[in-house]
């Protein structure tokens, strides 16, 4: 359960810092109020895309920590023997650890292919960077880098793998539960721990 509790936590702050690359271009997007009509360098469409995948992919971590929390409350990790909350609680959580994995991935593609490809960073780096006024007030120089498209194909494997954890320990526990009832009936042991 701590596993779940951490991944969580980390699709949170992934949520929270997938805006940084875009929000560097909010100056050159109709977002800034000194944006002139036009899109010189075709950003409008990526930039309200990443603002979308921003908030989606935090919903989608905080209803993934209160699942988590779910199964705190049901006491999935200390209870001996599971009750159909457990079962629920767990099956849940799994579910939705896998749902959010397929979600992050592709709208980290998405994200990601209009980063690279729709963004014109040439005319970007001709036309606004390499200006003599942005070379004398040093000028912020933005970049093309998709580092953080990468490390949410990350956060979504990581987010599988937690799903994958989950059901392997509802597997062995439903194992653990049926071994000690047969110990039980077998009159091998008066009670279990």
């Amino acid at each position: 359960m701590l596993v779940m509790l951490i991944v969580s936590a980390i699709t949170i702050v992934y949520g929270l810092i997938f805006a940084t690359p875009i929000a560097a271009l909010e100056d050159l997007t109709h977002a800034s109020p000194s944006y002139q009509t036009r899109d010189p360098i075709e950003a409008n469409y990526t930039y309200d895309l990443f603002q979308t995948f921003t908030v989606v992919v935090l919903v989608l971590g905080i209803v993934f920590l209160l699942l988590v929390a779910f199964c705190y409350l049901t006491a999935c990790s200390s209870r001996r023997n599971y009750y159909i909350s457990n079962y629920v609680a767990v099956i849940a959580t799994a579910a939705y650890a896998a749902l959010m994995c397929v979600l992050i991935i592709a709208f980290t593609a998405i994200c990601h292919v209009s980063f690279v490809n729709d963004v014109n960073w040439e005319v970007y780096y001709n036309d606004y960077y390499n200006t003599p006024i942005n070379q004398l007030t040093g000028a912020i120089k933005y970049s093309d880098d998709a580092t953080v498209c990468f490390i949410g194909y990350v956060v979504g494997v990581i987010c599988l793998g937690a799903a994958a954890l989950m059901v392997y320990n509802l597997i062995w526990k439903i194992k653990l539960m049926k071994g000690e009832k047969a110990l039980l009936e077998a009159g091998l042991v008066k009670e279990v721990a």
